[in-house]
């Protein structure tokens, strides 16, 4: 695979997508006071389908910006979504329900690969998957500052850290830190809870005469 476009689908889906899945506690609350834990549950209950746009910002162990991107997104259950960016370039990632596609506009690429093999795409699963798989496959806490702690159980992604931040009953930050000292936010912007969509927009076909890869 294109070294340029592995780093993009590490770095992107990390984040979002990242972001985002699966517990191991709970904590005690009085009824009428839910905590961060309990907010998420709900919003697997009573979330279907996510829309809006997203701010992505990528900073260096010193804290410094290397990369600032932005787009659109649309997800729905189970394990549907789209991830649009529209600049710093054009890249377009799909996910059916069984396949991971990653379009480079640029480069007249695609590279597809199942959507259970795309390691790093903790923050796009939890957005669409379902809670019983988030709790199977992640160590849920709640900071001191009220965000959601998510380790990875699978060894494999133990270099992950991922923080997320609920606003209005939905995740509005997505923090990944990659062991390396990268660190990437999400900001979720524009939101809008349970639209209507067609899940014929997540059918992806490749754009005629570019080249399609099968991913490791």
């Amino acid at each position: 695979m294109d070294r340029r476009i592995d780093n993009r689908i590490r770095g992107c889906l990390m984040a979002m997508l990242g972001a985002c899945a699966m517990l191991a506690g709970t904590a005690v609350a009085e009824p009428d006071t839910p905590t961060p834990l309990d907010r998420l549950a709900a919003y697997f209950e009573s979330v279907e389908t996510l829309e809006g746009e997203f701010r992505q910002t990528t900073r260096d162990e010193a804290g410094t910006v290397v990369e600032e991107a932005a787009g659109s997104f649309v997800m729905a259950r189970p394990q549907r979504f789209i991830w649009d960016y529209d600049k710093p370039w054009e890249q377009l990632i799909v996910a059916d329900g069984e396949q991971l596609w990653v379009h480079d506009v640029a480069l007249e690429q695609v590279v597809v690969r199942p959507l259970d093999d795309a390691l790093g795409v903790g923050a796009a699963q939890l957005l669409s998957g379902d809670f019983a798989n988030l709790k199977d496959n992640f160590d849920l806490s709640v900071t001191d500052d009220g965000r959601i702690r998510m380790r990875p159980t699978d060894p494999a992604w133990n270099f992950q850290r991922v923080h997320l931040t609920l606003e209005d009953g939905v995740p509005a930050i997505i923090e990944v830190q990659d062991g390396m000292g990268q660190r990437v936010t999400v900001e979720l912007l524009a939101i809008e809870r349970n639209p209507d969509v067609d899940f014929e927009r997540f059918e992806f076909e490749p754009p005629e005469g570019v080249d399609v890869m099968q991913g490791a």
